[in-house]
């Protein structure tokens, strides 16, 4: 069992904790060093950290800055971006994360609308996209007094410049000068520090109420986990307006914390460069998203031989698979395990010594303070062991959502407890075991795709009647996206790498890039207490397959494998798997009988010889196909420098989609279908 232990820190605000660093000896001390991919390193000692945010606090006062005021911060990580959300708070504002996913900026205008945002802190530069979004609201020239009718509440949009070369202009050199005023409200515990977003993969994200309590919490949680000394190296690769990315571990221990700095864009390789100065810095602890350690562990020549290595590392912002834990001895002596969500922070954690121990899924115990309870579709508590939806109650708790009642009170139990929409089970170890989301979410990476938007997108390529997006199983990623499509006119299962070339996909598994024709059958409805039992116990050993009328497809895509490879833009079309026909397969697809396959049985791809059907022109699938792929190509979600990109890597086709007893989609049986003719279980 884990024990309880005490841990304090030397404030109630965050003000208060930037205070006692800057007064505490060593004030002299680093607090916060960026770098980029070019070694290039820039840092701010604790006595500087306080004083320039001080300084911003009372530059924000004047232009308008008041107790509560939202001000959004839509830097990128750098120390320009620590400095203003600093000052924000000091000044007694709300320092809201500005973030973007969609290329269309409409999540970050949303937000904006939303939480009625009196001020923006931007890049200047018009191809900032920040400022791109923000040009038809306020026009050049209008930033100390803008007039929006889609953003009423917005009355400043203040510019952060980086200028080497002309310190006048530069911004922390501006806050240098010791005969500046300064200001810092008299905040409490209870009052508005950060509105935190949750993924804006939807379209439009969730504006997430933290107090100063709830953070100076946060800060007890990871004190609680790793009591670093005064001054110690520590690395966190995720961004500051995130909740992982928060520096809650120089509020709590003073350390002094590396991170990139993202003001010219992400680094070319950016595993290598995060690797490269934990060596060099001798870098103690690091906070790594499992994606970046995968990229590292890959390349063995980088650490094998190394003068220093990092004694523990914590791996957070996805599920953590147990071959991952190969980089204990290799790369660390010890790994952390951690599992949050944004409107918790830290639900529970656990240190992993030997990596034969570790069971996927486990996130270990609740964090300090934290409560957690499994409950069922009722919200009775389930005995150990039992698998449903997983509750969170902690002094770290947010206060809901910024003006949105309606998520807030789905959300939030009127006794106090968030419904995280996680599926799992707490272990008679005490453990806290992770099954994944309940709901139609896919986690892929640290992000979290609501496919309802993608699927509006899908059915408007011509040809296309229906499809549902599902989460598949990934080794790097935890998830990968698939879309099953419903067509018009083809009828069969044909499953294939469509979107092969994206940039976060360079050390997954290939081979995976195959296209498989499975047998045909009619599917009945699942009814929906079978549905709900899905979370019940774990159980990978066998799938239900989806039987469809093939019409005539393989031979085709066979033939015209070479024709798909120049015909697409050098990038690879379909090819189907020879594996020696199935007894059983070739059963079920004569005689149309359901069974249930056991995962050997997807290791048999295709049939020997292809399924003849009534049509033997292909050309609306592989017209079809041809548009799906420009139009995963040209769909930018996210920034074009980002490189997760959420569009389909997988597509199926299908005549048609299981239902549940109600007359709604069975995602759950998409899921396995897609699972099992991938061969990804």
């Amino acid at each position: 069992m884990k024990t309880k232990m005490n841990v304090s820190i030397p404030g109630e605000t965050i003000p208060q904790l930037v205070e006692f660093w800057a007064h505490a000896p060593g004030s002299d001390t680093p607090a916060f060093v960026s770098f980029d991919e070019n070694g290039e390193k820039r840092s701010l000692n604790r006595r500087q950290v306080f004083h320039f945010a001080r300084r911003f606090a009372h530059r924000l006062r004047r232009l308008g800055a008041r107790k509560g005021t939202i001000i959004c911060n839509a830097l990128p990580n750098s120390l320009e971006r620590l400095i203003c959300d600093f000052g924000i708070v000091f000044s007694g504002a709300v320092s809201m994360n500005g973030q973007i996913f969609r290329a269309d900026g409409e999540d970050f205008l949303d937000s904006l609308q939303t939480s009625e945002c009196f001020m923006v802190i931007v890049g200047p530069s018009a191809a900032n996209r920040a400022r791109k979004c923000l040009l038809n609201e306020v026009p050049e020239g209008c930033e100390d007094s803008v007039q929006s009718t889609r953003l009423p509440h917005l009355q400043k949009l203040l510019y952060c410049v980086r200028d080497d070369c002309d310190p006048t202009k530069d911004f922390i050199s501006s806050l240098e000068d010791s005969s500046l005023p300064e200001f810092m409200e008299n905040v409490v515990p209870s009052e508005l520090a950060s509105v935190m977003t949750t993924s804006g993969s939807t379209g439009y994200s969730k504006l997430v109420k933290l107090t100063h309590q709830n953070l100076c919490h946060f800060c007890l949680q990871v004190k609680a986990i790793e009591h670093l000394a005064s001054g110690s190296r520590f690395i966190n690769c995720a961004p500051l307006g995130w909740a992982g990315g928060y520096p809650q571990w120089y509020l709590s221990c003073g350390v002094t914390r590396y991170f990139l700095d993202m003001h010219d864009g992400p680094p070319r390789d950016l595993p290598a460069t995060i690797w490269k100065t934990i060596v060099e810095e001798k870098v103690v602890y690091g906070f790594l998203s499992p994606m970046y350690v995968n990229a590292i562990l890959s390349n063995t020549a980088s650490w094998q031989n190394v003068s220093w290595k990092p004694k523990t590392l914590c791996l957070a912002g996805q599920p953590v698979k147990k071959q991952l834990l190969d980089i204990i001895g290799k790369l660390c002596e010890s790994v952390d395990i951690n599992y949050g969500i944004t409107e918790n922070n830290l639900v529970s954690t656990h240190r992993i010594t030997d990596s034969s121990t570790y069971i996927d899924g486990c996130a270990g115990y609740p964090g300090f303070g934290v409560q957690v309870k499994v409950v069922d579709k009722q919200r009775n508590e389930l005995p150990k062991g039992k698998s449903g939806e997983i509750l969170v109650c902690s002094p770290s708790l947010c206060q809901g959502y910024l003006n949105n009642d309606e998520a807030t009170k789905s959300t939030f139990t009127d006794d106090g407890w968030l419904c995280t929409d996680d599926a799992g089970y707490v272990g008679e170890d005490g453990k806290l075991y992770v099954k994944g989301r309940q709901s139609d979410s896919i986690m892929r990476g640290a992000y979290i795709l609501y496919p309802g938007w993608l699927e509006v997108k899908l059915r408007e390529v011509p040809g296309v009647k229906d499809v549902a997006v599902v989460a598949v199983p990934d080794k790097v990623l935890h998830n990968e996206i698939c879309a099953c499509v419903l067509t018009d006119d083809v009828m069969g299962s044909v499953v294939g790498r469509l979107h092969e070339n994206n940039a976060a996909d360079h050390s997954v598994d290939t081979e995976r890039q195959q296209t498989s024709v499975m047998p045909s059958s009619t599917v009945s409805s699942v009814s929906e207490e079978s549905f709900n039992e899905d979370v019940d116990e774990p159980d990978n050993a066998s799938f239900g397959f989806l039987r469809l009328q093939s019409k005539g497809l393989t031979d085709h895509l066979v033939n015209t494998q070479n024709d798909n490879d120049s015909k697409y833009g050098g990038v690879k079309g379909p090819s189907v798997s020879r594996a020696g026909k199935s007894k059983e397969l070739e059963r079920i697809r004569t005689e149309g009988v359901h069974t249930q396959l056991t995962t050997s049985y997807n290791k048999t791809k295709a049939l020997e010889k292809p399924i003849k059907g009534e049509k033997g022109n292909h050309g609306d699938l592989l017209s079809l196909e041809q548009r799906l792929r420009e139009y995963a190509d040209g769909l930018q979600v996210l920034s074009e420098k980002d490189a997760m990109r959420m569009v389909p890597k997988y597509y199926i086709f299908v005549d048609k989609f299981p239902l549940t007893s109600t007359g709604k989609l069975s995602r759950k049986e998409v899921r396995k279908t897609a699972t099992a003719l991938l061969d990804l279980c």
